[in-house]
């Protein structure tokens, strides 16, 4: 029996959220003129990735992704699926002192959270070994996934960092804030676009995967069809020949009985004869 393969829902979910919390205080106004070689801004990278799990249950492939159709993941789009990797952006800085000229930011400091959402059986020893080893490889390729959205978000914080970087002390702390929101907004955008075509040639190679092994099903399905057709064709000529050997074997077993009550008959006439003929014989004897 062939089971309908459900269309796969998408792999991964990204939900950044991004937080800018300068702390420059407020009322912040224009400073005297900057010095002639203004410093690059000091920045820091705090990066945290931490892993959680969603249950799924179930010991036939049916029960498996229906499990995960029930308890697993959500986008913001109702979308469903199968890992997520959410990240969570700060930036903060240390104490502005309005005061100086030129005005400049102590420090900055970018942190990013990121929590990674993987599927996880319950009780995986369980499973027929060979449905143990498709869960598994298929555990493997959502993390790898997923790994592969973390590893786009690291490179974007370490981009960040340069471009932060490269913002340099003015002498207006309203225009050094707008530099360094430009420079986050920025960075932001490129991440998202890396997300984003990622994800659109993770989709095309498994759309491209999918499409090649339907082809092979059609195929194998058009291979079956005729032999199925066929084994239906003989089922039906063997089931009549079956009911004419019953039918036949009826007959065979009627003309036995007749025959055998037959030779009963005979073989009592034969038997009266018998005894008439040894009469006969004995009185034939004793008449001299």
């Amino acid at each position: 029996m062939v089971n309908q393969v459900p269309a796969a829902p998408r792999v991964s979910v990204r939900r950044a959220g991004a937080a800018l919390t300068l702390l420059a205080g407020l009322g912040l106004t224009a400073c005297a003129s900057p010095p002639p070689s203004p410093p690059r801004q000091p920045v820091a990278i705090e990066t945290s990735v931490s892993t959680r799990y969603y249950s799924v249950r179930g010991t036939t492939t049916p029960a498996i992704f229906a499990a995960i159709d029930a308890n697993g993941l959500v986008e913001t789009s109702g979308q469903r699926a199968l890992g997520l990797t959410s990240a969570d952006w700060k930036l903060g800085s240390g104490d502005v002192d309005a005061r100086a000229v030129p005005c400049v930011f102590p420090s900055l400091t970018v942190t990013l959270q990121l929590v990674v959402m993987l599927p996880r059986h319950e009780t995986p020893n369980e499973l027929p070994a060979d449905l143990r080893e498709q869960w598994e490889r298929f555990v493997a390729r959502v993390a790898a996934h997923e790994q592969r959205h973390v590893d786009i978000y690291l490179e974007g914080a370490n981009a960040m960092k340069t471009r932060l970087e490269a913002t340099r002390t003015t002498a207006s702390c309203a225009a050094l804030e707008k530099a360094i929101d430009a420079a986050w907004r920025a960075a932001q955008a490129d991440i998202e676009r890396a997300q984003a075509q990622f994800h659109a040639e993770d989709e095309t190679r498994t759309r491209s995967e999918r499409e090649a092994l339907q082809a092979r099903l059609d195929g194998a399905r058009s291979r079956l069809e005729p032999v199925n057709v066929e084994i239906h064709r003989l089922d039906a000529e063997l089931a009549d020949l079956r009911r004419q050997v019953d039918a036949g074997r009826a007959e065979l077993v009627a003309q036995h009985n007749a025959l055998a009550g037959k030779r009963g008959e005979l073989a009592e006439e034969y038997n009266r004869l018998v005894a008439d003929a040894n009469g006969l014989i004995d009185a034939l004897n004793w008449a001299r």
